[in-house]
């Protein structure tokens, strides 16, 4: 909240204080002393702030700007003093300007007269690995410029987002990450005319892997086993942790149905070999559940119910299994 309001203070003083400033410097019989009490506020502002004059070309156009002023907060984000930057041209002294198109926003503001405002990464030789936050302001035909590292703040934000769509156990994405994967992967195969594979994997007889080696083990037992499946998948498959013992794959693009099989058979056989627990070693089985994108459903919901339709009739056959779910073939009550 601290930090939204400090935005908010930046934002407000750019927007409303700044584009009135000329007019208290020419306007007010005190002019000094309102420009000293000015400056003694940018001098001591938490954020980094500039002025910059216009630079035009031949027909008065503004094309870029020069350095007149910027606070101290400023010089140490640049590590520039500013009797070294004054009087510099902009884009010379930061040609990210042009690589990033900022400089054309800056125009943009002289001609139209409208704010501008954005966030950008920054890792250059003067600022590394850094999230800026900026607000660009009309002043006469230049710019002022207030700006602020919002770097931990964004890092926070993203790590809510990654905790919001991940298992916290083993790192996979969670059901909502896996819906919105897999509705993407259908949207794609209806504009390709591709097939989607919908793997369902629960690990069998888990509750007793529990019940007898405690549940610290049996969660290493599944962090093993989300590594394994991993290693059996290409990088853009998706493996989702569903919750529990469960496990869902989402194989687009694939090439046959005897390629989609196939590798099924290998995460069955893969998850078979021993898994380390303590001291001991755990056998560990699959049963999985097989639904393809459009035979056996043609949304998000109807694909996975399927897919648990099948691995139900590994369950209840045997278990250590893959069974391709066909319509009217299940044996789920």
């Amino acid at each position: 909240m601290i930090e939204v309001a400090s935005v908010a203070i930046a934002v407000s003083f750019a927007y409303f204080v700044l584009p009135r400033l000329l007019h208290w410097l020419t306007s007010l019989p005190n002019a000094r002393t309102e420009h000293a009490r000015f400056l003694a506020a940018a001098e001591s502002s938490l954020d980094d702030f500039y002025i910059f004059d216009g630079v035009p070309d031949d027909s008065g156009e503004i094309v870029d700007f020069r350095f007149i002023y910027l606070n101290p907060n400023a010089e140490r984000r640049l590590q520039r003093g500013r009797k070294d930057l004054e009087g510099k041209i902009l884009t010379e002294v930061r040609p990210f300007m042009i690589t990033s198109g900022l400089i054309e926003h800056y125009r943009e503001v002289v001609s139209s007269g409208r704010p501008f405002s954005t966030e950008v990464y920054l890792d250059d030789d003067m600022i590394k690995a850094t999230w800026i936050s900026v607000q660009v302001v009309k002043l006469g035909d230049g710019i002022a410029i207030t700006s602020r590292d919002i770097t931990e703040s964004k890092r926070l934000s993203d790590h809510v987002t990654y905790l919001a769509h991940h298992d916290q156990l083993t790192g996979l994405p969670n059901r909502t990450l896996l819906c919105d994967r897999l509705h993407q992967a259908i949207l794609r195969a209806q504009r390709q005319n591709h097939k989607v594979a919908i793997f369902m994997l629960d690990i069998d007889h888990f509750k007793g892997i529990n019940d007898t080696y405690g549940h610290a083990q049996g969660d290493a037992l599944l962090i093993a086993i989300s590594k394994r499946l991993l290693s059996t998948v290409r990088e853009t498959d998706t493996v989702a942790r569903m919750g529990g013992d469960e496990f869902v794959i989402v194989m687009p693009d694939f090439k046959s149905l005897e390629d989609v099989e196939r590798c099924g058979r290998e995460i069955v056989d893969t998850t078979a070999r021993p898994i380390p627990i303590g001291a001991e070693e755990a056998n560990i089985t699959l049963s999985i559940g097989l639904c393809i994108y459009p035979d056996c459903g043609l949304d998000e919901e109807q694909l996975l119910k399927n897919a648990d339709d099948a691995m139900y009739t590994v369950k209840t056959s045997g278990r250590n299994g893959l069974h391709l779910f066909r319509a009217g073939s299940s044996s789920k009550p």
